[in-house]
């Protein structure tokens, strides 16, 4: 007993099904969690090596480069990065997507544990850090006021990060640019001097004096007491009370003990006042949307009390506003779409009925994917909606082809409607279920097959296409059967345009069978038709184009380190300056972060409807008054879709040669059409005092330098001690000299080391002291240290074009002896995932083949259908030069769901053919009865999909509200469908008659071969 007859015997049962699935799918629809990307892990682990109040050069020296050679030693590295910094370095090591980031972190920090022992004693505790898509925070809040907040962090802490913290579904609150205060032991160098203090004692002795252990256990009258020896601190009285040298000499003697906040080196504005960050994290499961709004319901709150008066909140970025966006945009085009659906089948059908039973597969299908999403333990995201918004326009394809074979039979057994339903369910039983399969195993290659970033993305599009899909193929056998079988009348043959479409269509068919070599000759001249679209460059590709979002990214590339004072100072000029001209340059607010070194501007624009001025003209009317700074020179960013910008990356070990060479590539690259600027992506350097020690009269005082290093340090690094408890909690414990030591270079000479025989020297008698400069950062690549060149591109020009231009200048360029230079990843990105794509392409091309050639038994038959879906990627680069489209990722994306949907149509035709060669009738005649047939619901499931479509082919929907557009991919999937239908149409026939003659021409080759008597082609009209 078939679908279909069990639908028929049982509908209310059947019925009862579909009611229960549609209720289960209504309430999993609720309780879906509500994510912006789904939970994936990056293949990466960072490793965080913090080493403060240091310099890059000695951070890369003694920690990067031994961490460096450990971590090489992993199985299947695919990428290393490093970067050395003033405060530390950290490590990130790539590896091939699919592996096991527990084993690789275990393996990781037993590598590093390895090698401890020669890393220097001050390095801090490491820290390993994996990346998952759910590690983003999903609100970025930042806080400004009218007054000064640095020393705010108690009452901040107090009142917004814990209350904050609180909220159900709330993982973890970071707060940020503002510090809570310290206790900090400053020293005086004139005192250390003349008491002639060993600082290494010092620090001895306070650690030996400040701390609490459990020293075990013991029992009396049955009762177990836990031994705890204390000797925390308890004021900063008794710090100061610390005995520390000869002669009761105590701490206060020799130091200040101040509870006070740490030295700001950074700061941020927004809209001009001093801001400070807060970053929240959601848990694992959470509802995205629900824990945003109940933040910021909390938020509103928070604003009302008396501490807060004054102070502003503002969110800054909100993952939740940008999936509800991202969400509302699709369900808007889908909505749109649907009806446009329903209209495109009321237009072919003429009766409202059947239009309605037809479009209920729509709802009933998504339904039923919301409830296995639910079981299955998926979440509602931007990549899974996506998958939805695609599957809705072939959701109806199934139900249109059982619907129209249905009432076709209704002629033959006017008087048994059952009877009809029945045999027209059969009739197109496996074309259908091949047209399914063949449109979701296309997707089995990112399923199953090898794992990278595309393929990642694309599982999660493709699962929620597959499942639909299958819920479509199971309404179309037993729901829609069952109500098509209750409805009274014939088929209505559409109206005057489609009966004459349907008279002159046979006459068509006709001529080509009788002209089958014109037909092939002319479709071999559509293929060839496609070769001057990318000669004259009508269709450019880009897999990432530049992205042009609403904020703007003004890097002040500072040329060097300044006083923080300075930096804010160049901060606030060119804000004021931005705003003096808001209205005319169309924004909403302004974010600045700045540092020693470092300083950037974000632009946050008014929203599109709201602006008169594209993107690009408001960069250009910024820049053209934008004011001269003398700490450096600023200039947009270019943001593109991949995330990378376009860069090339000059290795060598020389950093001071480094800065050179990349120079002059960058002025090189100057010159190359379709680059407006290139800079060398360095941080501003520092000056540096350098301390030599002279090893010979370090040894003659029993001095090693060692020991001499160490005492320097402590002075001016300082010593991070055993933290300081007090009533609200531990406080930090630091030891070192007081700010004006630190500062000035005399008193760094005459600093006092202790020798082993209890005397002291001073640094001046065993060192020498020189002042010289050191980059901020040193970046290394794959053990390579090097510097990158970033390219700014101009609007017209694609990395493949300046590939083509740059490469034969680089090759010509004479680089010194060990430096060498290498395209940077944007440009390997294009590459890897266009390889990608199109090897996904091919194996999705071979599963299309395998399961049409077992449906139809033949190994030719699958040629005829296969060849539409090189006349649909002819139409997606005829559709992209007609409307100026630029060739993009998601158009790859496009056409890899287009292979799936092209084949369906000529399945149906070709195997309605096949069907009534079997009941007898001529192959010709065949041929143009099944098309006329066909015709039909093969122009609706087309309609139906290319409308379904073009509110996202016209729109400026994009993926996660920031991320690339959708148009593109509608687009490819509308021109390739639509010109691949035309064409088929008229030459698919005369295609499939002569790879049937070559069928026959083979089987006549091999019966001659085996002696079987041979009577021509007299069959082929069978």
């Amino acid at each position: 007993m078939s679908l279909t007859e069990l639908s028929l015997r049982r509908p209310v049962t059947v019925t009862m099904v579909f009611v229960c699935l549609a209720v289960i799918g209504t309430l999993s629809s609720r309780l879906l969690p509500l994510e912006f990307l789904p939970e994936m892990e990056f293949p990466g682990i960072y490793v965080e090596l913090p080493y403060r109040n240091s310099t890059p050069e000695e951070v890369e020296r003694l920690i990067v480069r031994p961490v460096e050679e450990a971590l090489s030693t992993l199985s299947g590295v695919k990428r290393m990065n490093s970067e050395s910094r003033e405060d530390g370095g950290g490590v990130f090591v790539q590896f091939d997507w699919g592996a096991d980031l527990r084993i690789k972190g275990v393996e990781a920090r037993d590598k590093i544990d390895a090698i401890r022992d020669s890393l220097p004693d001050e390095l801090q505790r490491i820290r390993f850090q994996k990346f998952n898509a759910s590690d983003q925070p999903i609100l970025v809040l930042r806080v400004s006021a009218n007054r000064d907040l640095a020393d705010a962090y108690d009452m901040l802490n107090r009142n917004l990060r814990r209350r904050v913290e609180r909220i159900q579904g709330v993982s973890r609150v970071e707060l940020y640019g503002v510090w809570a205060k310290e206790v900090r032991i400053e020293l005086s160098a004139d005192r250390v001097a003349t008491h002639q203090v060993d600082l290494r004692q010092v620090a001895e002795h306070l650690r030996a004096a400040n701390f609490e252990f459990t020293a075990g256990e013991i029992a009396e009258r049955r009762r177990r007491f836990t031994v705890k020896p204390n000797a925390r601190f308890n004021s900063l009285e008794e710090i100061e009370q610390l005995v520390v040298g000869e002669r009761g000499l105590r701490l206060g003697d020799i130091a200040e003990v101040r509870y006070t906040d740490p030295v700001r080196t950074r700061g941020r504005h927004l809209d001009g006042k001093y801001a400070i960050g807060l970053n929240i994290f959601k848990e694992n499961g959470a509802n995205l949307v629900e824990v945003a709004d109940a933040v910021l319901a909390e938020i509103d709150v928070i604003s009302g009390l008396r501490e807060m008066q004054g102070i502003t909140l503002y969110a800054m970025d909100n993952q939740a506003a940008g999936v509800k966006d991202s969400l509302n945009e699709l369900l808007m085009s889908g909505l749109v779409g649907a009806l446009l659906s329903i209209l495109v089948l009321y237009a072919f059908l003429r009766d409202w009925p059947m239009t309605l039973i037809v479009a209920l597969s729509v709802p009933f299908s998504i339904l039923i994917t919301l409830g296995s999403m639910y079981f299955l333990g998926f979440t509602l995201n931007i990549l899974s909606m996506m998958g939805l918004m695609l599957s809705i326009g072939m959701l109806v394809d199934n139900a249109v082809v059982v619907t129209e074979s249905v009432f076709t039979n209704r002629e033959r057994f006017p008087n048994d409607p059952q009877r009809a339903t029945i045999a027209g369910v059969d009739a197109v039983a496996l074309a259908v279920t091949a047209g399914t399969l063949t449109t979701a195993i296309v997707f089995l290659p990112n399923i199953f097959g090898k794992k990278d970033e595309m393929s990642m993305f694309m599982s999660h599009v493709a699962i929620t296409i597959c499942i639909s899909l299958a819920a479509s193929l199971a309404i179309a056998r037993t729901l829609i059967p069952q109500l098509a079988s209750r409805i009274q009348g014939r088929v209505n043959q559409g109206g005057r345009i489609m009966q004459a479409i349907l008279r002159r269509y046979p006459r068509m068919i006709a001529w080509t069978l009788r002209h089958r070599w014109v037909a092939i000759v002319t479709a071999l001249g559509v293929g060839v038709s496609v070769i001057p679209l990318f000669a004259s460059g009508l269709v450019k590709a880009d897999m990432f184009p530049r992205n042009d979002t609403e904020r703007l990214f003004l890097p002040y590339h500072v040329n060097g380190v300044y006083a923080l004072d300075k930096v804010e100072a160049a901060v606030d000029e060119i804000e004021a300056y931005l705003f003096a001209n808001k209205e005319a340059f169309e924004f909403d607010s302004v974010y600045s972060f700045y540092d020693l070194g470092r300083a950037e501007s974000t632009i946050i624009l008014k929203d599109a409807e709201a602006r008169t001025q594209s993107v690009e003209e408001l960069k250009n009317a910024i820049m053209a008054g934008l004011p001269k700074i003398a700490i450096g020179n600023p200039t947009f960013n270019e943001q593109r879709s991949g995330g990378e910008q376009l860069s090339l990356f000059i290795t060598g070990e020389s950093t001071e040669r480094l800065n050179e060479v990349a120079e002059g590539v960058a002025r090189l690259l100057e010159g190359v059409s379709g680059i407006r600027d290139a800079r060398v992506e360095a941080d501003a350097s520092s000056w540096e005092v350098r301390v030599r020690v002279d090893r010979d009269r370090a040894r003659k005082v029993g001095l090693t330098s060692q020991q001499v290093a160490e005492s320097v340090a402590t002075a001016i690094r300082g010593v991070e001690l055993r933290p300081y408890r007090a009533a609200t909690g531990e406080i930090d414990l630091l030891l070192q000299f007081r700010r004006a030591d630190r500062l000035n270079l005399d008193q760094l000479r005459l600093l006092p080391i202790r020798t082993a025989d209890g005397s002291s020297v001073v640094l001046g008698q065993i060192a020498e002291l020189s002042i010289g400069d050191v980059p901020a950062t040193i970046r290394r690549q794959d053990r390579r240290t090097g510097l990158r060149v970033n390219l700014f591109t101009q609007d017209d020009v694609t990395p493949d074009e300046l590939r083509e231009r740059m490469t034969p200048l680089m090759d010509q360029y004479r680089m010194p002896p060990g430096y060498d230079w290498r395209y940077g990843r944007a440009f390997n990105q294009q590459d890897e995932n266009m390889g990608s794509m199109v090897t996904n392409l091919l194996l999705a091309l071979i599963l299309i083949y395998l399961v049409m050639a077992a449906m139809f038994e033949s190994i030719l038959a699958p040629f005829a259908i296969i060849t539409g879906i090189g006349f649909s990627f002819i139409g997606v680069f005829w559709f992209f030069a007609l409307t100026g489209t630029t060739f993009q990722f998601m158009a790859m994306i496009g056409m890899l769901i287009l292979m799936g949907v092209v084949v369906n149509n000529g399945i149906v035709l070709i195997d309605h053919i096949r069907n009534l060669r079997v009941g007898g009738m001529p192959r010709d005649e065949a041929i143009a009865t099944g098309a006329r047939d066909r015709l039909r619901p093969i122009l609706m499931t087309v309609g139906t999909t290319v409308l379904g479509l073009i509110p996202l082919s016209v729109g400026t929907a994009s993926v996660g509200g920031d991320g690339p557009p959708y148009f593109p991919m509608a687009r490819a999937i509308i021109g390739g469908l639509t010109f691949s239908t035309v064409v088929s149409l008229l030459f698919l026939p005369a295609i499939y008659s002569l790879l049937d003659d070559f069928g026959l021409w083979l089987r006549r080759l091999s019966r001659g071969a085996r002696g079987e008597r041979v009577t021509g082609f007299a069959a082929r009209q069978r």
